[in-house]
């Protein structure tokens, strides 16, 4: 971590805007997304460092908006920018962001490479979901966008990997978009030995753990984690633990929840909000902490960050190219 007069040193700020285009249209639940809005924090210490970071609320998903996270920011950085490392902010997207900054700083002239396993995510109909998978090298594990499409085509995908690959395990994610009934007809219908687990296939936690038993399943847990009531209690059908930093924020909450999958043995994917390449160094930053840390060891984590393939931008598609990149895009403010 950096020594505590770190945010002292700090000589300039600027902040930038971006928007990236998606190669189609994305759905998160309510909202239909046609481009990712995102800000970039550039900080300058004295010694010549520069230092980035990503802001990027998920719409349908954050419950701050781009906007609001945009003026704290912009308060925070143009009248206290040498506490900025002890800055507490209402929005999860902003604590992630500067958690980023101040435990594990992304400097551009130290990039680390983290050596990782990354799961391939696949969506879309079912053509769609076929090329995708035809893209990769025989994964072991691959995750699967369901409820998105209608039950028969979520059904389609499911059953058309197990039969390109029999030793495939294919990880789910609903959203919590189905109702006990559509849980249940895919439950019946897929080839459930091949699925690794399912997150969240309805909004009531309780009835997923009912479906988990019914249908010899295991679960993840993803926006039930993100309840700010979010207690833990022990089932035998958890299986994983999937962590969304920029819609948690607060470090602390994720210190928990990794400290309790340590100790009960539950998966961990630390996973992306679509946010940019920049986002996704400060994830593998993020996960590659948490293995480094002896009270940690032996806990699984994998990264679930395959999202930069469905955008439509050459911009901020790799961590290495971000100063080059900031230059092409708006500046916000900035005291420079």
């Amino acid at each position: 971590m950096p020594p505590s007069d770190y945010a002292a040193e700090i000589t300039s700020a600027t902040l930038f805007t971006y928007q990236l285009p998606f190669k189609t249209a994305m759905q998160f639940k309510a909202q239909r997304l046609l481009q990712r809005k995102g800000l970039i924090l550039q900080l300058n210490d004295g010694q010549g460092r520069t230092y980035f970071t990503e802001i990027a609320p998920l719409p349908g998903f954050s419950t701050e908006t781009l906007e609001q996270v945009t003026q704290d920011i912009i308060q925070q950085i143009s009248t206290s920018l040498a506490s900025l490392s002890d800055y507490k902010s209402p929005y999860p997207s902003v604590q992630f962001a500067l958690s980023g900054l101040f435990n594990n700083p992304i400097s551009i002239n130290h990039q680390q490479s983290i050596e990782m396993d990354n799961i391939a995510l696949l969506q879309g109909d079912t053509e769609q979901v076929l090329a995708q998978f035809e893209a990769l090298h025989r994964p072991a594990v691959i995750k699967l966008k369901v409820a998105r499409e209608s039950i028969t085509t979520d059904i389609a995908n499911f059953q058309l990997l197990c039969q390109l690959s029999p030793d495939l395990k294919i990880r789910c994610d609903a959203n919590q978009a189905w109702n006990k009934k559509q849980a249940s007809d895919f439950f019946d219908a897929i080839n459930t030995p091949q699925l690794d687990y399912i997150e969240e296939p309805t909004s009531n936690h309780a009835i997923n753990i009912q479906l988990a038993e019914e249908n010899k399943i295991f679960l993840g847990l993803d926006e039930t984690l993100q309840a700010p009531d979010f207690y833990y209690e022990h089932h035998e059908a958890i299986r994983a633990f999937v962590i969304k930093p920029t819609i948690i924020g607060n470090r602390n909450k994720i210190d928990q929840l990794v400290s309790v999958a340590h100790q009960q043995g539950i998966l961990l994917s630390i996973s992306s909000s679509f946010e940019s390449a920049l986002g996704l160094q400060q994830l593998r930053k993020m996960a590659n902490h948490y293995l480094a840390q002896p009270e940690y060891q032996g806990v699984q984590i994998s990264l679930g960050i395959d999202t930069l393939k469905y955008f439509d931008s050459p911009l901020l598609y790799n961590a290495k190219n971000i100063e080059r990149d900031c230059r092409a895009l708006a500046i916000l403010w900035t005291n420079q």
